[in-house]
């Protein structure tokens, strides 16, 4: 179910979230070298309706497009097959929110899937993990958190205006 690629596809920075089924195949995580070995890792695409996770991602990739990631970034997209009909996600899938270890629910191939893509980036040795969701209201940016840790607050004030 999942696809790893260690490399960003040509076609990646010209395609609209719609068209990440077709590029893809399904959920996919990509790795991609940088500077710093230990990598960012970015989920994007959770609900597939929400593409601004997927669009930042985009415009980050197109700016380093020919120069080296200050940073090792690894990238999950996930719902890209409710993102090809623009919606949260489908009747018969789980909500990708709640397909993460640890969940209430468990026992669909979603979650396993899930478990293997946290497996690997334990390998890795994640930096940060941000998960970049949008909603319709009229909202500030906000950034949780789930340690009281001052390092965690400090990367939630990246994401704010205040």
């Amino acid at each position: 179910m999942l696809n790893v690629l260690d490399h960003c596809p040509d076609t990646l920075l010209d395609a609209e979230a719609r068209d990440l089924r077709r590029l893809f195949g399904g959920p996919t995580l990509m790795h991609l070298p940088g500077r710093r070995e230990e990598p960012l890792f970015v989920s994007v695409l959770l609900h597939g309706n929400e593409t601004t996770g997927y669009l930042a991602v985009r415009e980050l990739l197109g700016k380093y497009r020919s120069r080296m990631l200050p940073r090792a970034l690894s990238v999950f997209f996930g719902n890209v097959v409710a993102a090809e009909q623009g919606v949260r996600r489908l009747p018969d899938q789980p909500d990708y929110n709640r397909i993460w270890p640890g969940s209430e629910t468990s026992g669909t191939p979603e979650h396993a899937m899930m478990a293997q893509v946290v497996q690997e980036m334990e390998r890795r040795q994640v930096f940060a993990a941000v998960d970049v969701h949008n909603n319709t209201g009229i909202n500030p940016h906000y950034a949780c958190v789930n340690r009281i840790d001052h390092r965690f607050l400090h990367l939630a004030t990246l994401f704010s205006r205040t």
